[in-house]
């Protein structure tokens, strides 16, 4: 059981990242490259990626064992890309490497040489480390990312619908099936028993797609808090970039505005980022689906929050 203690200062700093993180989804995925759980989310993925990964990667998987503790190191927080988080694995200060790489060992875990040795201070294989983990990106992660990320953003919204209409107690009160809120603790099943305090640092809330089962947070308690979750959603499905016949009827942006229309309800700008195009086109291509009656468009505020139609749904299914 991991109980999280919070104050009211901690309530009040309460957020949700906004996007997905590609560190903790490198290290998720990599457990479901190895791990049985999640066939039907995540077993086309799995098949196509086991013999994607380059010889590089493997130093990653030795890194992380399938089960139990995996080095705090890897997962830097708060990083957006994966250059930023490389950058960040390849800053670690020495004493953080060699404290991470020993716990590991304290756990059971049979340490490869050449961790050994980048705990050590061995730069060199710090640096191999790091071609890794863009290696693995490049060929496990990257070709699905877009969709990564649109189902990523989908749960965010939940997430922050939940916040902005019951506030923090709804948001831990309905987070996940493994966490109970009894205020002020957020105990959450976990293979281990860990205390976390917040001691008004708030926790930050990391919807991720490769994430199965319980939740998951650092093992150093002097980290900034975070807890890992699973999001809601019915399957890896590379479907969400639209098929040929809805590309060549709509035009290919056109197409896929709609596919992620389909998928969450969005405003503009969140179309715009989970599209890849600026914001003055993503408006031109709602517009257009609005005026053939494939999306519908309300005002929040000062934004417009885009929704699929029965039509829209209708194209997308038929072709």
């Amino acid at each position: 059981m991991l109980k999280i203690h919070f104050t009211e200062a901690d309530l009040a700093k309460l957020t949700i990242a906004e996007d997905a993180d590609p560190m903790w989804e490198l290290l998720m995925s990599s457990y479901r490259m190895r791990r049985p759980e999640g066939e039907p989310f995540f077993g086309r993925w799995r098949r196509g990626s086991r013999s994607a990964v380059p010889e590089s990667g493997r130093l990653l998987m030795a890194a992380v064992p399938p089960y139990g503790y995996c080095p705090d190191f890897l997962t830097p927080a708060g990083r957006r890309t994966i250059g930023d988080g490389v950058a960040a694995v390849l800053d670690t200060p020495p004493p953080v490497l060699a404290a991470d790489v020993a716990e590991l060992a304290a756990q059971g875990t049979r340490v490869p040489a050449w961790l050994r040795r980048l705990a050590g201070g061995e730069t060199r294989e710090l640096h191999r480390l790091g071609t890794a983990l863009h290696d693995y990106y490049r060929r496990c992660l990257a070709p699905d990312w877009p969709a990564v990320r649109r189902a990523v953003a989908r749960d965010r919204r939940r997430l922050q619908a939940s916040l902005d209409h019951g506030g923090p107690q709804l948001l831990l009160s309905t987070l996940h099936p493994d966490i109970t809120w009894t205020p002020p603790v957020l105990r959450v099943r976990f293979p281990a028993e860990q205390e976390l305090h917040l001691d008004g640092r708030g926790l930050r809330l990391i919807p991720a797609f490769f994430a199965h089962g319980m939740p998951t947070t650092y093992k150093n308690p002097g980290l900034p808090p975070v807890l890992v979750h699973s999001i809601s959603h019915p399957g890896f499905d590379r479907d969400a970039e639209p098929g040929p016949a809805l590309a060549a009827l709509l035009g290919q942006t056109r197409a896929r505005a709609l596919v992620t229309i389909a998928i969450a309800r969005c405003n503009t700008s969140e179309l715009a980022e989970l599209t890849g195009v600026s914001l003055a086109t993503a408006s031109q291509h709602a517009s257009v689906l609005r005026a053939s009656g494939l999306i519908t468009s309300t005002r929040s505020g000062k934004a417009h929050v885009h929704e699929i139609t029965p039509l829209g749904l209708g194209l997308i299914r038929a072709s």
